[in-house]
């Protein structure tokens, strides 16, 4: 979380372990720019609140004990050599002729029944 302190300076905090980065930042935009500097360091995760049972988010640092307490511990992320994405092939001209052919068959034969 950012946390305000007498109205100077905002403090990022781990919403799980209670760790402090350091600082402080003189604005709350400040905290959430170093977040976002920080994608390895910190996420921004919205999650149920245990004791309320509503959807929050929760700042968490990159501790392993803290991310196993999050959702995404049980996500898996596929490696770059792992991943199979099957582009479609292009087109060709004789392709699309086919293709409109078979379309005006087909309303021809639809025209002839309604008639």
């Amino acid at each position: 979380m950012i946390d305000e302190y007498d109205k100077n300076y905002y403090l990022l905090s781990c919403d799980i372990c209670g760790i402090t980065e350091e600082g402080p930042f003189a604005t709350f935009d400040e905290a959430v720019q170093y977040k976002r500097d920080n994608p390895d360091e910190w996420k921004s995760i919205f999650m149920k609140d245990t004791q309320t049972g509503k959807m929050k988010w929760y700042d968490v640092c990159a501790n392993k004990k803290c991310m196993a307490q999050t959702p995404l511990s049980g996500w898996k992320s596929i490696p770059e050599s792992k991943r199979k994405i099957k582009k479609p092939e292009p087109k060709t001209d004789e392709t699309l002729t086919s293709m409109a052919n078979s379309i005006a068959k087909t309303i021809n034969k639809r025209v002839r029944n309604e008639t």
